[in-house]
This record gives C-alpha cells, structure tokens and sequence, in this order.
C-alpha cells in the first residue's frame, strides 16, 4: 500500500525533475515492507535519451539494487 510518505519521495523527484527543465513527474519503487528501494525523476532531456521516464529510471535502479533484472 502507498503511504503519503512515499507520494512525498515522488512529488519531490517531479519537482526536482521540473527544476531540471524536466516533465515533472517522480517515480518510487517501494519494497513489500515499505521501504524505498529506488527513486527518480524524468531525465529524458538531460540524458538526451527518449526512455529515460522516472518509472523506467527508477525500475532500472531498483533492478540494479536487487542485483536482478526482474
């Protein structure tokens, strides 16, 4: 269950995101036990890269943290 606590973390990554010139829009990956594992914010023009879309980005980091690719 998403907490207010974790709508938090994201709206902080999309304004963050929009204080980069960003699309603000904030993505959390949170664990069963409702601990963030990753977070992020759009990138897709710093990075010059179509995919890099909070959700991918913060799916991508919670991957790597996991050591896993699923």
């Amino acid at each position: 269950m998403v907490s207010q606590g974790h709508m938090q973390v994201a709206l902080a990554e999309a304004r963050a995101a929009a204080g980069r010139g960003e699309v603000p829009v904030g993505a959390v990956v949170v664990a069963p036990s409702g601990a963030v594992v990753a977070r992020a914010g759009n990138r897709t023009r710093e990075l010059n890269d179509p995919t890099a879309h909070a959700e991918i980005l913060a799916i991508r980091m919670a991957c790597a943290a996991a050591g896993s690719e699923r």
